[in-house]
Order: C-alpha cells, then structure tokens, then sequence
C-alpha cells in the first residue's frame, strides 16, 4: 500500500493538444463565438467570431460578422470586418466582401 504522498502515485501523463473546432457544412450557429485554439467553418456563422488560433473558412463556409484572429485561411465567403494578427491567405475560391 502506498502512502498518500508517496512518489509512488499514479501521475496523470496527458499532453495538452492544441483544440481545433470544426463547425461543418450544414451547421448554421447566429451569435458570437470565441475559442482559443484553432477553427474551421464549413457551414455558416452570423455573428461575431473570435479565435487566438487560426480560422480555416472552407469552400462551402459563410461568415457574416466580424472576425478577429491570429491566422486565417480563407477558401469560402467572408462578408465581415476582418482582422488578421499574422498571416491571411486568400484561396481562388474566395469572396469577400
């Protein structure tokens, strides 16, 4: 038996991986939403969207809003303010108003 403070305790070994979101195509969310690690839209979002990670906007996502972020990768239609900290990539297939 071990004692309660005994080096010998189970430790908990789990690694922190980095969170990405993923709101799919046929998903409609209205109202703001605020994550810290990374996003990916597919469906549509009406609203404000706010992500210390980076947005993915695929081909079939819709944002209408506002969006701040560190990174953003942009395949689908943006109609939004945009405010990108680092990096903001513009796929072909893009809209944005």
């Amino acid at each position: 038996m071990f004692k309660k403070n005994s080096k010998h305790m189970a430790r908990n070994n789990e690694v922190e991986s980095p969170a990405i979101n993923i709101i799919r195509k046929g998903t409609e969310i209205t109202g703001d939403v605020s994550c810290s690690g990374d996003i990916r839209i597919d469906g549509r979002l009406k609203g404000t969207l706010s992500s210390e990670g980076k947005v993915v906007v695929g081909q079939s996502g819709i944002i209408d809003g506002e969006i701040t972020c560190k990174n953003a990768d942009i395949s689908g239609t943006i109609k939004a303010k945009l405010v990108v900290k680092e990096l903001l990539q513009l796929k072909a297939t893009a809209t944005f108003y």
